[in-house]
């Protein structure tokens, strides 16, 4: 079931984005030290990057379950 998932491209997207925020947030909580650190401009420009990403791939969570019927809660 799952392979069939994973020639849709637009499932490998949403896969390769989700390790992307995983990888994002690690490095975040690694180098909480220098971020804090940052400037208020700085920080707001981060935030908003960060935004735009979680957005983006909760729009194609969207659409995956749309097209493909695929719920990831029913896993658990």
């Amino acid at each position: 079931m799952l392979a069939y998932y994973l020639i849709a491209p637009s499932f490998n997207a949403l896969l390769i984005t989700g390790l992307i925020l995983l990888f994002i947030i690690i490095l975040l909580v690694k180098h909480y030290k220098s971020i804090s650190h940052l400037g208020y401009y700085q920080k707001i420009m981060l935030l908003t990057s960060l935004s735009i990403a979680v957005g983006s791939h909760g729009l194609m969570h969207l659409g995956v379950e749309k097209q493909y019927n695929f719920n990831p809660y029913t896993w658990i």
